[in-house]
């Protein structure tokens, strides 16, 4: 088959992760496979076969004019929806995989003329296909179910400057709602979520995300230390968020939660991706390693490998790749019981908090360190779990089959 994957950039979410191994898995198994992406910033030179509608400063300078730096608030976007459907034709494209289209990247009225050339399967990595215009609905009672009417989060990602949030649901209504789209969701709970909203009657199956368990390997934590060079005897936690300034990824709480604990002297984080903000913790004594924004899988493998536990205290998360990345590495997790969680974090691999507190997590950290044997025990379990249920080819075969089905119509 020819695939097309379309996704807003190349190479820095978890979106952006699932979207590159799947480009590279399909092309392993004889597919012919290409890649648009709205923009790269990276100094990493994509790869053969993708493409970026909108480069360097020039392009996102267009992307502004185009769009009027409207906030993906627009229903068109005349230039990208030109190039895709011309590149469709060219190529011979037999399927379309969508993922992330928000970002100034496709428009609403866009997307329904693509599917109209070729059948599209859209992975839904968060909200922004069903509801008024932000990709994660936090402190909203759910409008979208009722139709964004009004939206009293205005501010949510991407933000709009005046409330059209039921114009819009109402026009992604119209456009999304065809056979020629099948929708696929991490998570059975994401998939409960968007059999709610505007997208209840669609074509949808849930194919978690996974990894290549091959590649992620269970490290000798202590061998890997003394490489690293981290001082011996201490409680290691990693953190990873491409962007912890977003509320959602909860770096207010896992700050809150170590100006809590007592004895920081005994404790070293790990931290991936921007480290703003850990002024307060590291004046208490807190030690911190932070190793910036990691893109190579071996040296994220380490990463979690140097860990005794991932601290991941999002409160909003369709799946969250990370989870399933430590424990491959051997690393339990540590998370509140929001969205996917508890379908990843068993209580024998990790631990599940069942409210969003700070105090709560300072309180069970101490307490997972007084119990070191049940630490590593259960790191070989949450390995164990990777292995079994988030294998990268199981991943393959559902959206092989999904790919063939869909393109049949």
């Amino acid at each position: 088959m020819n695939i097309l994957f379309l996704n807003t950039t190349y190479l820095c979410g978890g979106a952006e992760k699932v979207a590159n191994q799947l480009f590279n898995g399909m092309k392993k198994r004889g597919h012919q496979v290409y890649e648009i992406v709205s923009y790269h910033k990276r100094p990493e030179k994509p790869e053969e076969g993708v493409s970026v509608l909108y480069e360097g400063r020039t392009g996102l300078a267009l992307n502004r004019l185009l769009t009027g730096n409207h906030s993906n608030a627009s229903l068109r976007i005349p230039y990208s929806r030109r190039q895709i459907l011309r590149f469709i034709k060219e190529h011979k494209i037999d399927i379309v995989h969508l993922h992330n289209a928000h970002g100034n990247f496709l428009g609403i009225d866009d997307i329904r003329a693509i599917s109209e050339h070729c059948p599209i399967v859209w992975t839904l990595h968060d909200f922004w296909a069903f509801t008024g215009h932000c990709t994660y609905p936090t402190g909203c009672s759910d409008l979208w179910k009722e139709g964004c009417f009004r939206c009293p989060q205005l501010q949510n990602y991407p933000p709009l400057r005046k409330d059209i949030s039921g114009r819009l649901l109402e026009e992604k209504s119209l456009a999304f709602r065809t056979p020629r789209i099948c929708y696929a969701v991490p998570s059975v709970w994401m998939e409960r979520q968007v059999r709610q909203s505007v997208l209840a009657d669609q074509n949808i199956c849930c194919i978690p995300n996974s990894l290549n368990t091959a590649l992620w390997t269970a490290c000798d934590k202590q061998a890997l230390r003394e490489d690293y060079r981290l001082p011996a005897g201490k409680h290691i936690l990693a953190f990873v968020a491409a962007d912890p300034q977003k509320k959602l990824k909860g770096m207010d709480l896992l700050l809150s939660a170590l100006a809590r604990i007592p004895n920081p002297e005994q404790y070293l984080l790990l931290i991936a991706g921007r480290e703003d903000g850990l002024e307060t913790i590291e004046k208490r004594g807190f030690s911190i390693r932070r190793f910036g924004y990691i893109t190579n899988q071996k040296e994220m493998n380490e990463f979690y490998g140097l860990a005794d536990l991932l601290v991941n205290p999002s409160i909003y998360e369709t799946f969250g790749l990370v989870n399933i990345e430590a424990m491959a590495s051997g690393t339990p997790v540590l998370a509140f019981s929001v969205c996917a969680m508890e379908e990843i974090i068993t209580p024998k691999s990790g631990w599940c908090l069942p409210d969003i507190d700070g105090r709560l997590l300072a309180d069970q950290l101490s307490l997972i360190f007084q119990n070191p044997r049940l630490l590593a025990q259960k790191g070989r379990a949450a390995r164990d779990r990777a292995l079994c249920v988030y294998s990268e080819e199981q991943m393959f075969d559902s959206y092989e089959t999904l790919y063939k089905k869909t393109a049949a119509g």
